[in-house]
C-alpha cells in the first residue's frame, strides 16, 4: 500500500495535535507539507514533524505546488469551506476539523463541490473513537439492553485558556485560538458549536438515528471574553421516540467525568473517558468493563487511522459528510430554539434548517 502524501492547512495547536496523529500512522500516511499564513508557525509545526517539509503561506500555494494526494484542514471555523471547496476541486481527499462550517448555505456548497469532484470527506469527529463510545455502540448493536429510551451526551469542562493564553508556546506564537473563538462572526456561535459539537455527534452515534425536534436553553455564566454562550443545554427527539440531552458548557466539569449515559428497556448504562458501567434492572449493583486505555492523542491516532481506512481500503466513514452536516444541522435549530423560545422541526435534508413548531411545518420534518 502506497504511502498517503498529506499537507496540513493550519499551523495552530490543532496541526500540531493532527501532526502527531499521522507519525502514529507511519508509514500509512506521511506529512509532507504545510501551509499556514504565520512562517514562524509552519517552523514550529515542521520542527514538530522532524523532518524537512513544503512550507506554504495557504492552501492555495500548497494544491499547487506540493505533491500531496490529501489535505488535513485545521483551520478556524469560518475558513472551513472555501478550505474544502478548494481541497475537492483539486481532487484532493479531505479531513477536516470540526465543525464542518459555520452554516447551511456553506454545507449545501461543500457537498455539491463533492460530489462534483467525487472526493473522499471524513469529519474529524475524534471522540468517536473513544474505547468506551465504541463499546457502548457495540452493545446497543447487540440488543442487549434493548430499546433505548433516552440518551446523555455530556461535553463539559472549566475552559480557563481565555485566560491563560495556552498552547501558544507550542506554536511559534501568532494569534491565540482564543482570540477568534471570542468573535462570533468567526466561530459561528459561542461554545455550543465548539467543544459542543463533540456531545452531538456523540449523541447521534449512540442514537443510531434522525433528529427531528430540538429544543434548547443556553447562557453565559463564567467565560466574559464570549460574546456568545459558553453553556447550553439541548433537548432532541429522535425519529424513533426516544429523546436526546446534551449538556455542554465552558463554565464548570461534571463530577465524575461521564460523557455519557443510556436509559434503555432492560437497562441503563454510562460512559466516561477510560469507563463503561451498565446495570440490567433489578441487578443489585453495576457492572463495570475493565479500564479502558484511554488519551486524547489515542483518538486522534485512530481517528487519522479510520481516514486511511476510508481512502486507502474504501471503508464506510464514521464521520461522513452527512453525518457532519446533521451535526450542523441539529447545532443551528438548538440556537434558533434557544432564540425563539421554541421547538424547531428538522427537515430530512441535513442541508436544509430547522423551522419552528408553530409554523405547522412539524408534521412534515
Amino acid at each position: 500500500m502506497e504511502t498517503l502524501r498529506v499537507g496540513i492547512v493550519g499551523a495552530g495547536w490543532m496541526g500540531h495535535v493532527h501532526a502527531r496523529a499521522w507519525a502514529e500512522n507511519a508509514p500509512r500516511g506521511e506529512v509532507v507539507a504545510v501551509a499556514d499564513v504565520s512562517a514562524e508557525r509552519v517552523k514550529h509545526l515542521a520542527a514538530e514533524i522532524g523532518r524537512d517539509v513544503h512550507s506554504f503561506a495557504d492552501l492555495e500555494g500548497m494544491l499547487d505546488g506540493a505533491e500531496i494526494d490529501a489535505v488535513d484542514i485545521c483551520l478556524p471555523h469560518h475558513l472551513h469551506t472555501e478550505a474544502i471547496v478548494a481541497a475537492a476541486r483539486a481532487g484532493k481527499a479531505i479531513l477536516c476539523e470540526k465543525p464542518l462550517c459555520t452554516n447551511l448555505d456553506d454545507a449545501a456548497a461543500v457537498r455539491a463541490a463533492l460530489q462534483q469532484s467525487g472526493s473522499v470527506f471524513m469529519a474529524a469527529h475524534n471522540q468517536l473513537f473513544q474505547p468506551s463510545l465504541i463499546e457502548a455502540r457495540r452493545l446497543l448493536a447487540s440488543g442487549a439492553l434493548g430499546r433505548p429510551f433516552v440518551f446523555r451526551s455530556i461535553e463539559a469542562v472549566q475552559n480557563r485558556g481565555f485566560a491563560s493564553g495556552r498552547h501558544q508556546r507550542d506554536i511559534g506564537g501568532g494569534e491565540s485560538p482564543w482570540v477568534w473563538r471570542a468573535d462570533v462572526a468567526r466561530m459561528g456561535g459561542g461554545e455550543v458549536i465548539d467543544t459542543g459539537w463533540h456531545a452531538a455527534y456523540r449523541l447521534l452515534a449512540l442514537a443510531e438515528d434522525r433528529p427531528v425536534e430540538v429544543s434548547a436553553m443556553m447562557d453565559r455564566y463564567a467565560v466574559k471574553q464570549l460574546a456568545a454562550e459558553d453553556t447550553g443545554v439541548i433537548l432532541v427527539r429522535f425519529a424513533s421516540g426516544a429523546i436526546g440531552e446534551m449538556l455542554t458548557s465552558w463554565a464548570f466539569g461534571p463530577v465524575g467525568n461521564w460523557h455519557f449515559e443510556v436509559g434503555a428497556e432492560h437497562g441503563s448504562m454510562a460512559g466516561g473517558q477510560g469507563r463503561l458501567v451498565h446495570q440490567l434492572h433489578g441487578w443489585p449493583e453495576p457492572v463495570e468493563f475493565a479500564p479502558f486505555t484511554h488519551t486524547l492523542a489515542l483518538t486522534f491516532a485512530s481517528e487519522v487511522t479510520h481516514f486511511l481506512d476510508v481512502v486507502q481500503r474504501g471503508e464506510a466513514s464514521q464521520a461522513s459528510f452527512d453525518h457532519a452536516a446533521r451535526v450542523l444541522q441539529l447545532t443551528l435549530a438548538a440556537y434558533a430554539a434557544a432564540e425563539g423560545h421554541c421547538v424547531v422541526a428538522l427537515p430530512e435534508d441535513p442541508t436544509l434548517p430547522g423551522v419552528p413548531a408553530t409554523s405547522g411545518e412539524l408534521a412534515r420534518a
